[in-house]
């Protein structure tokens, strides 16, 4: 077991990209892509977003900081700090960070993922 306290939280939340439209990750567990967890804290600068993708075992993000966006069949919904989105098996999906603000979200999958 392993406990993330607040303040890893808040530090890994601010460790945001230098460069504008970029994403990074720091892996808290994993990843494994396989049957295990994958946990990892995802930072993006403003405009930065994942290219379109799928999870095998699907997706939870817990957003932490900033403001951003998930997208499902065209539809682009808003995402801000405590919002959680459960992204079921399969779905195709984006997310990324406002134009004009960063984002930062705890992300946990299983299993494999791929870009259609």
């Amino acid at each position: 077991m392993r406990i993330i306290r607040e303040a890893e939280v808040e530090s890994l939340s601010a460790d945001l990209p230098l460069d504008p439209g970029r994403l990074s990750a720091n892996w808290l567990e994993g990843p494994f892509t396989a049957d295990r967890l994958d946990v990892g804290m995802i930072t993006m600068s403003p405009g930065g977003a994942t290219p379109r993708h799928v999870h095998e075992g699907g997706q939870v993000l817990i957003v932490t900081a900033g403001r951003g966006f998930v997208e499902v069949d065209g539809e682009r919904h808003e995402i801000t700090v405590g919002d959680v989105v459960v992204c079921p098996p399969g779905e195709e999906h984006v997310h990324g960070a406002a134009d004009d603000h960063h984002l930062a979200h705890l992300t946990v999958t299983t299993g494999s993922y791929w870009f259609p």
